[in-house]
This record gives C-alpha cells, structure tokens and sequence, in this order.
C-alpha cells in the first residue's frame, strides 16, 4: 500500500500505442514497473491481454476491496475497466498509454507518464457522468451521420488495411446532411438537416475532435450538437482545426443540453460511441450523473 493508503491494481495492456499493427508509443513491464516504484506506488501489475480479462480482473479488484483500478492502456482500456466500476466502491485511475486519450483530455490528466503516476497517488476521487446507449456506456461521445459512417470505414486501420484512409475520404466528400429529429428533455425537439450529430458527455469525440467543447463530465447532462451544412471546404477546414483537441469556432451548428436524447432520421443512419458501432437510428441516449468514481489531478494538477 502506497503512502496515500490507496489499495491500487494496475491493469496494463501491452498493446496499447499503437494504430493499425505499428509501435507509436509503448511502454514495456519494467518501464511500468520502475514508473511506478519512482512514485511509492506498493501497486500490483496485472498483464491483460483481451478485454475479457481486464474486465475478470477488475472484477476480481472490486470483489478484493480494492481502492483504485488504474487502466495502463487507451481509451478502449479505460473504457473497459470503467464499466466494471460503475457503482462501486473501487475507483477509476488512469496511466495514460494510447496514442489518442480521450478520456485523460476530459479529467485534465496529463499525458507525461511522471505526472500521471504522482496524480494516482495523490489526485482527489471525483464522481464522473456516463453516457449509455441502451445497456452500452459511453465516457466520451456518440455520433450519428458523418463521422459514424467515416469510422465505420477507418476501423479497417487497426487490422493494418491502410485501404481504408482513401474509402474514408470518398465517403466524407459523397455524404450529404440527412434530415433528422433530436427529441430532448421537457418535450423539445429540433428537426433539420445535418451531417452530423454528437451527443456528447465530455468534449471530445474520435481523434481528439473538439465537438462539444463546452461539455462537462459533471453537470448531469449530454452536450447534443448538430453539425449543419457545409461546404466540402468549411468541412475540410473545420474537422482540421478541432483535431486532437484543439478548439476553433465551429459555423453552422446549434448546441443544446439534456438528459435524455432520442434521434431518428428518415433514412437509417449509423452511430458510433466511444469507437464502437451502435447500429443505426432510431438511437436514444441517456446520462448517469456521477455514475463513476475517478481519481482526477487537482486544479494546480492539470496538463
């Protein structure tokens, strides 16, 4: 047990850095090891290598009484063992290891390793919202049209079809705005034609874009932000300048805030959350305030 008392499993994915089959950042066992030695974490390292055994493990965590389970890996990793968590006594803690980190960006955890490690020791333990779809959670964003359909064809990348980048650009420039219903709290609805519609829990949505910049992961709420229509030059230009975090006006939108939302569409559309499929519309979604327990850096902490 480290010297802040917390009883921590770390849940390493050896895989994690890496897109498409090639190394982007990787860390091996004795690099975690050394990490977490240098920070007076007494943590116990746990190798996973299939989601079915991260969530046995974080299972086994939670049944054990420990205090934190830290996903050493990416945002499908945290993902995974967030799920386990929900509800529990047990927090989520995060060593940020994927080449993209979402869900990091969300709480202000920073991507350096060292701070990472003294913020598992030291962070406080905030209650986050999650997202769900059905019984599916969501700690980032869900999207429906554009983006949903573009990723449906990117996820070719991780099994190394490289193929994949030009079909995603032939089917972002044929797409065009469907027209759809966004039914919200208190009997709300916005009917318009969009490309793209997020309902998101924290800002950030795929690699890194900013599509809900002014989302909260503890207001209680979704973010649900239609993307109207563009020009394949404001699309091209606007989907660049919100990438991998970075915020830029975004033209052609409306934003509202609820707790329920349930899209439909007159064609069936694909949706997309946290980088799974979903099917296609009709699609509600819903958020669970405070469903999560996360150890979060302080405000002086942040990256």
């Amino acid at each position: 047990m480290d010297d802040s008392g917390r009883r921590i499993r770390v849940l390493w994915n050896p895989h994690s850095g890496s897109k498409g089959g090639i190394p982007i950042t990787q860390t091996s066992r004795d690099e975690l090891l050394a990490l977490l030695e240098r920070h007076g974490l007494d943590a116990e390292l746990h190798e996973t290598q299939s989601e079915e055994e991260a969530i046995e493990a974080t299972r086994d965590a939670v049944r054990d009484g420990y205090d934190v389970v830290a996903a050493a890996g990416g945002d499908g990793t945290v993902r995974c063992v967030a799920g386990e968590l929900l509800g529990a006594g047990c927090a989520l803690g995060i060593l940020p290891l994927g080449s993209i980190m979402n869900v990091a960006r969300m709480i202000g955890l920073p991507r350096d390793l060292e701070q990472a490690a003294r913020i598992l020791r030291t962070g406080t333990v905030r209650p986050m919202d999650v997202g769900f779809v059905g019984d599916r959670l969501f700690l980032e964003s869900a999207s429906i049209g554009l983006h949903a359909a573009i990723s449906r064809d990117l996820s070719g990348l991780e099994q190394g079809d490289h193929g994949a980048i030009l079909r995603s650009i032939v089917a972002a420039f044929r797409y065009r705005p469907s027209r759809m219903r966004i039914e919200l709290d208190e009997g709300r609805i916005i009917e318009r034609r969009a490309l793209l519609v997020a309902v998101a829990n924290g800002p950030f949505l795929g690699a890194g874009f900013t599509v809900a910049p002014d989302a909260s992961i503890d207001d209680g709420e979704l973010d649900v932000r239609a993307f109207l229509h563009y020009s394949k030059r404001e699309l091209i230009l606007n989907f660049a300048s919100i990438a991998f975090g970075r915020r830029a006006f975004v033209p052609h939108s409306i934003t509202e805030r609820a707790t329920r939302v349930t899209v439909t569409s007159h064609r069936p559309l694909p949706g997309r959350a946290d980088g799974e499929d979903l099917g296609t519309t009709p699609l509600t979604f819903e958020v669970r305030p405070g469903a999560l327990r996360v150890v979060m850096p302080e405000p002086s902490q942040e990256g």
